[in-house]
């Protein structure tokens, strides 16, 4: 068996290269692949821009409003016995869940797509629905209120 520095490997190597420059076929895959390369890319582009311009997109990645009400709904007595309810059947559940073939499943799944996130077209899509760094704010009214108070 030959080895990649023998005569043998190296005279195969340089026919390989000699066939391959003057192919039509290499060449047409060639300028596919480019033309696909550039489209796949100003596509992406423009995606990117109409997704991050949508109003659904900034709805939903905007800033949390610091002054909003946070309210446990287990506590209240419309909701709470429905959540209750809920509860116990998802703890019952559970047990036969983990023995299913349904987690399987799941299981498969997931270990694919975290294959396919470390795949070029995977790291794009986490890319593009990766939430956008939050912006820095100065804190304007904590200023304010410390000048208020020395005067």
């Amino acid at each position: 068996m030959p080895t990649n520095s023998s005569p043998d490997a190296t005279d195969a190597r340089s026919t390989i290269e000699r066939v391959l420059d003057g192919s039509r076929i290499v060449d047409a895959a060639q300028r596919v692949l480019t033309t696909a390369t550039r489209w796949l890319g100003s596509t992406t582009d423009r995606l990117t821009r109409v997704v991050q311009g949508s109003f659904l997109y900034r709805w939903l990645t905007a800033e949390p409003d610091p002054e909003v009400i946070v309210i446990d709904l287990r506590e209240t007595y419309t909701v709470g016995p429905f959540i209750a309810i809920l509860d116990r059947i998802v703890e019952t559940l559970v047990p036969y869940y983990r023995q299913s073939l349904l987690k399987r499943g799941v299981d498969v799944l997931a270990v694919l797509a975290a294959q396919a996130a470390d795949t070029r077209s995977g790291r794009l899509l986490v890319a593009l629905f990766e939430p956008p760094e939050p912006p820095e704010y100065s804190d304007e009214r904590g200023d304010d209120a410390d000048q208020s108070q020395k005067d």
